[in-house]
């Protein structure tokens, strides 16, 4: 099982709400808030929400998407009226696609529909972004919060995919070298390499981050790459977990956080897909 991109999206998202709106919708002109919203009477949170103004004055609704989903038009237009009745405020729906395998025809950026002509209909419109149309520059010289995504976007003409790939990466950890923190350069290159993993197979990804001379010279940006795998994972064993195997006790939690083998803890990630599996003991248990 691949280490969990929504997760990281979101995590992004919600660290740099201001990058994410400069990047795929506008600047924001006011404030910009993370409302607290409940959307449990639909089986799917939206992936991120983010208010304008103070008092709030609009909503941008982002959806992330890696692949086809025939609903996913139903689904914006739900998200989008559940947040406009609840907040009482326009809100503008953008569903980024991530890779062109997420592409679907009923995705057309509109739901319409005049089951009675002339008495009524629906026309409600969403922006669509293919982000692999998007130049990779373009994300490389965008707001640092979004930089994680560079990989994802359209790579140099002329070059292979790992060529591509093996410059934009080198770019990409260049600018984090320079201008974050240690605890957000934890964050970025983490996300980078997940997100990477979208279009090569993860042991592609982790070569070419391996590969960046900024990385090979300094064993604290590789311990900062490894250890942010490692806690990207234990979050999504817990979150899986508790949705599978319901509430994990203290004791579980401890024994999860001491873990440092990762190939363990994606053994376990895989484990909790087996309709076997019983109990957090039995997940804990995996050698």
């Amino acid at each position: 099982m691949s280490l969990s991109f929504d997760a990281t999206l979101k995590d992004l998202a919600r660290d740099g709400p201001e990058d994410f709106l400069i990047a795929f919708d506008k600047r924001p002109d006011g404030p910009v808030s993370l409302p607290n919203v409940d959307l449990s009477t639909v089986s799917r949170a939206a992936d991120f929400v983010v208010g304008i103004g103070d008092p709030l004055k609009e909503i941008t609704h982002i959806d992330f998407q890696a692949s086809a989903d025939a609903d996913k038009h139903r689904d914006v237009l739900v998200y989008n009226a559940l947040l406009h009745q609840k907040l009482r405020v326009p809100v503008h729906s953008i569903v980024v696609l991530l890779r062109s395998q997420a592409t679907h025809y009923n995705l057309t950026g509109t739901v319409a529909y005049e089951p009675r002509p002339g008495r009524g209909k629906m026309n409600f419109g969403y922006e669509i972004v293919p982000l692999w149309e998007r130049p990779a520059e373009q994300l490389l010289a965008g707001p640092l919060g979004t930089l994680p995504l560079a990989p994802l976007g359209q790579l140099p003409k002329g070059a292979s995919l790992e060529e591509g790939l093996a410059t934009v990466i080198q770019r990409l950890v260049e600018r984090v070298w320079s201008e974050a923190a240690p605890e957000k350069a934890k964050l970025l290159l983490t996300a980078s390499y997940i997100l990477t993993g979208l279009r090569v197979h993860r042991d592609v990804a982790l070569n070419l981050f391996h590969g960046v001379r900024a990385m090979r010279e300094s064993d604290t940006y590789l311990a900062i790459l490894d250890e942010g795998r490692l806690e990207q994972m234990k979050k999504t064993i817990l979150r899986q977990g508790r949705i599978r195997l319901g509430p994990p006790g203290n004791a579980t939690i401890a024994t999860l956080n001491a873990l440092t083998d990762l190939e363990r803890l994606e053994r376990m990630s895989e484990r909790l897909m087996a309709p076997d599996l019983s109990s957090w003991q039995d997940l804990i248990d995996i050698p």
